[in-house]
């Protein structure tokens, strides 16, 4: 997959996790990427492993670092305006960003706790998608959300959640409908569980932890959660011109435990 070569990418919540994998790929396979994120010295970290890794493939592309708040207008506006003026451009979008603060139900949700997590998973990443069309227009460009196979299941926690990723697999339909004519294409990838460095860190050994049990059981593929290299060779496919024929697609990358539908006790299982 080297069609990346002098791409302008940003790929926004990529201080760590999917995000930090994707951006790091990204900038191997001959992209200029941005960084973005909200904690200052995680993007730095990553944005000179991003300048690293370019150099040590052979690109020496340039990147750049955006600190900021994807739910502040002038701070989404603030990342576009950086990329495009340190290169020229932006060809892909990564709406990477999001949160799961906790596990609520009807009973114990809060109104703070909705609106927080819909104003950062939905919210943002549609009026980024706003933001940067006509950018996107002008490089016949694409964009990838992060969401999760949560969309489409129906378990009782985490109730805020589940609703933000599923507007947000709407949201990606519609959107793609809408850019479609402008030749800009929108998809996203809908993870499973995703076992990052920071999981790893907290909870070593997980594999032979219950938890860890229960998560092989849940995957049929491998039994296993996922790596994040896993979800962000999936983006870079859906950002590729090996991708030029699908747009409004919700993949998903979660080793086949929605075929067997998501465990009731999925999103309330602690380490």
């Amino acid at each position: 997959m080297s069609d990346f070569a002098g791409k302008s990418v940003i790929v926004t919540g990529s201080s760590s996790g999917i995000g930090e994998c994707t951006a790091l790929m990204f900038a191997r396979r001959g992209a200029n990427v941005t960084v973005c994120g909200r904690d200052e010295s995680r993007v730095h970290h990553v944005l000179q492993a991003c300048i690293t890794a370019s150099k040590h493939a052979g690109y020496a592309k340039e990147c750049i670092g955006v600190t900021g708040d994807m739910t502040i207008a002038a701070h989404r506006e603030d990342v576009l305006e950086k990329t495009v003026a340190a290169f020229g451009k932006l060809d892909v979008l990564v709406a990477n960003h999001g949160i799961m603060p906790a596990f609520p139900d009807l009973d114990s949700v809060t109104e703070e706790t909705y609106d927080k997590i819909m104003s950062i998973n939905t919210k943002s990443v549609l009026f980024i998608i706003k933001a940067a069309a006509k950018h996107l227009e002008a490089s016949q460009g694409c964009v990838v959300v992060n969401s999760s196979i949560g969309s489409t299941s129906t378990v009782k926690e985490a109730l805020p959640y589940l609703m933000s990723k599923a507007a947000l697999d709407h949201m990606v339909r519609s959107v793609a409908l809408t850019l479609a004519p402008k030749g800009i294409r929108v998809n996203a990838i809908n993870p499973t569980l995703v076992i990052t460095k920071l999981f790893r860190d907290q909870a070593e050994n997980i594999e032979s932890t219950e938890f860890g049990q229960f998560i092989a059981k849940s995957h049929p593929l491998h039994g296993r959660a996922s790596e994040p290299e896993e979800q962000a060779e999936v983006v870079l496919f859906l950002a590729s011109s090996a991708a030029r024929f699908i747009t409004g697609e919700c993949v998903r990358v979660d080793g086949g435990i929605s075929l067997k539908g998501m465990p009731s006790n999925y999103f309330n299982s602690n380490l």
